[in-house]
């Protein structure tokens, strides 16, 4: 199938910020820029529409896609309507394709990428393809438990108040050392992403849910999908990507050179517009 410009489906936007809502009644704030296929970037933990990997990649796309990041549910400008369920996650995205004719590609990147995998599986007439960069994965029962564990301590944190102590575990977790936590707390958006904390709670769940994704979701998939991830990254990034490409029927892979979990815009970007250009939208 290869993509040809379809006069029905080409949309062209300015930068301006604007809200839909969800079927819970949740308001959801997003950004539209560019023109042609729409495609929507899904985040990780504690980024915004603006702040993080969307408002970097974004630039680099809005030639060639009609460009929607959003603030997931919890950040930013959205809400959050508790309770907090991860199916309420994938009817944002379909609000927000369902606003802008009824299909769009998806590019998550984290926990944005198993919910870029779960919507394709869930709403699969709305999402023609899905590219998703190193998805969480937890490993076996015992692991599964901790993250349950570790879910309610957060819980109880963020109810007290103590956001900061989370945001900065959370950070320790992934890697961070304590001069860039230091750097990144103090900065522009330090207040932001501590505004976020609850959220956390959002992407552990995700991540416990990604493995029984992978067991039982994974092979209905009908859609083709690019798994990504980087060699310089969590050394269980590349096994991950193997697992979902190989359970995936129409999973394809791609290992890049020296890219971290926090990758570099200008060199994902032109994989993303060779891989989704080749694709009919329908």
């Amino acid at each position: 199938m290869f993509y040809k410009s379809n006069p029905g489906f080409v949309l062209s936007y300015n930068h301006a910020m604007q809200t839909i809502t969800s079927p819970d009644n949740t308001s959801i704030a997003y950004e539209i820029t560019g023109s042609g296929p729409l495609l929507i970037i899904i985040t990780g933990a504690l980024n915004t529409h603006d702040f993080g990997v969307p408002g970097e990649l974004a630039p680099w796309l809005q030639d060639d896609f009609t460009v929607l990041t959003y603030d997931r549910r919890g950040r930013g400008l959205s809400g959050s309507t508790p309770p907090y369920t991860i199916f309420k996650e994938l009817e944002d995205i379909k609000s927000l394709i369902d606003h802008y004719g009824g299909k769009a590609f998806l590019f998550g990147h984290s926990a944005g990428a198993a919910l870029a995998l779960f919507a394709a599986a869930e709403f699969p007439d709305r999402i023609t393809a899905v590219a998703a960069y190193e998805p969480p994965l937890t490993g076996n029962c015992f692991e599964q438990l901790v993250t349950k564990v570790l879910i309610n301590r957060m819980k109880k944190q963020v109810s007290r108040g103590e956001n900061l102590a989370v945001v900065t575990q959370f950070m320790r977790f992934v890697g961070m050392d304590e001069d860039l936590i230091a750097e990144t707390l103090e900065g522009e958006h330090g207040q932001t992403i501590v505004n976020m904390a609850g959220t956390i709670v959002y992407e552990a769940k995700i991540q416990n849910a990604s493995r029984d994704f992978l067991k039982s979701r994974a092979q209905d998939l009908t859609q083709p999908v690019l798994m990504l991830a980087g060699d310089k990254s969590f050394k269980t990034a590349p096994g991950i990507m193997r697992d979902f490409t190989h359970a995936i029927p129409f999973g394809q892979s791609r290992l890049l050179a020296g890219q971290t979990h926090t990758f570099e815009p200008k060199v994902i970007a032109p994989i993303l517009k060779e891989f989704f250009s080749t694709l009919q939208v329908n």
